[in-house]
């Protein structure tokens, strides 16, 4: 697991630079998982054959990306990637993703037929009793990550129980299948202590808090035909928004 020589590294890049994509190389060969303790500073001067400051400041740029974290007494450890989400966007939950993000597997847990529940009838401005419960878990190689539970009103989209599969996007169904194009979304989001089975899905300690977001998304004729609510876990996903100040004063 030794690497070449500070020397022979290349000079056209700073050193920290190289040595926190060594790290990452490293761990990638070793197999690390989620969870699992990378060399100590001490190991890693040596591996690297490099000062223990530039060891740590290569440390601390792969703490702030979230690639590795520092437990003070323990020592330091593979972290979880995060998922970068946009507030705003129209997609469903992967395509929403930013595009090297993208890498992930959905598995449906159950659907099942849902009637007169006046939460998610409250969602909807207009008369409708019966829904599809579909409930998918969303995970990639540092395992799950999200559990999502989206209410699809039968009356737009009749039989759609039918066409949905683990490795086909619920929105593209809508698009193509059922010509439904969204135009606006709202979303609620929260801290929350979840309901137990979510605990169990997502595989977290029962004393964490997840990130809710509630959803609700509206077709050209400004009627909700989408409510959907998921739970994150809170250090997997990172938000952003952008938006257009154009002819703003």
């Amino acid at each position: 697991m030794k690497n070449q020589e500070n020397n022979n590294l290349d000079s056209s890049i700073l050193l920290y630079e190289q040595i926190k994509a060594g790290i990452k190389e490293l761990i990638k060969n070793n197999n690390l998982k989620v969870g699992q303790k990378i060399p100590n500073e001490s190991e890693l001067c040596e591996i690297f054959n490099v000062s223990r400051i530039t060891i740590r400041r290569a440390i601390k740029e792969l703490v702030d990306e979230g690639t590795i974290e520092v437990i003070r007494g323990k020592g330091t450890f593979v972290k979880a990637s995060k998922k970068v989400l946009h507030l705003l966007n129209l997609k469903g939950f992967t395509e929403g993703l930013s595009t090297s993000e993208n890498n992930m597997e959905k598995e449906i847990l159950y659907t099942r037929l849902i009637r007169d529940d006046v939460e998610i009838s409250k969602a909807f401005s207009f008369e409708q009793t019966d829904f599809l419960e579909l409930v998918r878990i969303i995970k990639d190689a540092d395992g799950p990550f999200s559990v999502d539970y989206a209410y699809l009103p039968l009356s737009v989209y009749p039989g759609i129980e039918k066409l949905l599969t683990n490795s086909i996007s619920t929105f593209e169904v809508i698009r193509e299948k059922y010509k439904v194009m969204f135009t606006n979304v709202k979303k609620e989001i929260e801290y929350i202590h979840p309901p137990p089975e979510i605990y169990k899905y997502l595989g977290i300690n029962k004393s964490s808090t997840v990130i809710l977001v509630k959803k609700v998304i509206y077709d050209a004729d400004n009627s909700p035909v989408h409510y959907s609510k998921y739970y994150l876990v809170g250090d997997r996903v990172k938000f952003y928004i952008d938006a257009d100040y154009t002819g703003l004063e």
